[in-house]
């Protein structure tokens, strides 16, 4: 697991708490929807991410 992956997962932990924090206050609900749609975007592309990684590790060893 390389740092980009971490970077991902963190980044769409954040964005997702802080939108859904903003949209629950009624503060600013359009940017908490768009901050959580964000940080949905980065943990899926986390997980391909993990995926890529995994599949090509099957096939270096040996």
């Amino acid at each position: 697991m390389n740092s980009s992956v971490l970077i991902l997962a963190i980044a769409g932990l954040f964005c997702f708490f802080a939108g859904a924090y903003l949209a629950a206050t009624n503060d600013n609900r359009t940017t908490g929807i768009v901050l959580m749609s964000m940080g949905l975007l980065f943990q899926v592309v986390c997980l391909r991410q993990l995926k890529m990684n995994k599949t090509k590790d099957d096939g270096d060893a040996g």
